[in-house]
């Protein structure tokens, strides 16, 4: 268990853990900076309980705000940004400055935490092939441009770090073999980092689940097994945002994680709820 400082801080050496968690935390979710802190918090309380955790952030706002004052429009496809080589560097821009606010953040609540970056040896990628778009009934093929998803994930960087007490913060970009780096959904690289390194994947969004149809209207699931969430899919209920999210819980549990969540990340304490006796969200199970 992490040890404890006079001053409240986490000790940064022989850190021994139970469980690790992997958490998502999604563009929108911290819009506020205010939910940063509040992660803070939670991290900082479930520390002392033998948890260590990975944050993958996304940025998606912040990237569009910047792209709309390059005079870029932003294009998604399948929830995923078109992403050219000035996009690109927006990209890297946009989530350098996101992911050291939130180092300072948890260094402010007395949490260790490091800035990773996915391209520096963590996510090996592949370039992501044309992608099919549906605009007015017409199906054509979109070139996605410098995406990539994950092949490999090298995960001995992150575990050094939870083992001495940090916590890494880490922004999903990739790198080819080749040596491009590629621009990948924050969702898809932290299901690819769960995957690899973790006992549990939680998303913190903007919406408190995954809405389904009822037999009285849409409603959020409580829990959903891999099964159900094929034959959503191939319904057309689950679209654009939510696609690669529950991609993500899917690859996640493929690769051996034992619980995935998909928690609204705007609550008084959104970790602390995902991970109590009755967690909100939803449970998406093998």
């Amino acid at each position: 268990m992490p040890s404890t400082q006079p001053d409240g801080g986490i000790c940064s050496t022989n850190c021994t853990y139970e469980k690790a968690v992997v958490v998502k935390l999604g563009g929108s979710a911290m819009d506020e900076e205010s939910v940063i802190h509040v992660l803070a918090e939670d991290v900082s309380s479930l520390l002392r309980q033998k948890l260590m955790f990975v944050i993958v952030h996304g940025g998606g706002k912040e990237i569009s705000r910047e792209m709309e004052v390059a005079g870029i429009a932003p294009i998604k496809v399948g929830g995923l940004r078109v992403t050219d080589g000035a996009t690109m560097g927006i990209v890297e821009r946009a989530m350098g400055r996101i992911n050291e606010r939130i180092c300072q953040i948890f260094q402010e609540h007395g949490v260790k935490a490091q800035k990773v970056v996915g391209s520096d040896g963590l996510l090996l990628c592949k370039k992501l092939p044309p992608m099919t778009a549906h605009e007015g009934g017409v199906k054509r093929l979109v070139d996605l441009g410098m995406v990539g998803f994950v092949e490999k994930v090298h995960p001995e960087k992150l575990e050094a770090l939870m083992g001495s007490g940090i916590i890494p913060i880490v922004s999903p970009i990739g790198r080819t073999a080749e040596g491009q780096v590629l621009n990948v959904n924050a969702d898809t690289a932290a299901g690819s980092i769960a995957g690899a390194c973790a006992d549990e994947f939680i998303l913190l969004t903007d919406v408190e689940g995954v809405i389904v149809p009822g037999t009285d209207g849409p409603r959020i699931a409580d829990k959903l097994t891999l099964h159900q969430i094929n034959k959503l899919i191939d319904a057309g209920a689950i679209r654009e945002g939510m696609l690669p999210k529950l991609e993500a819980c899917v690859s996640a549990i493929e690769n051996g994680v034992k619980s995935t969540r998909i928690v609204y990340g705007l609550g008084e304490h959104p970790l602390l709820d995902a991970m109590s006796p009755e967690p909100a969200g939803t449970q998406i199970v093998p």
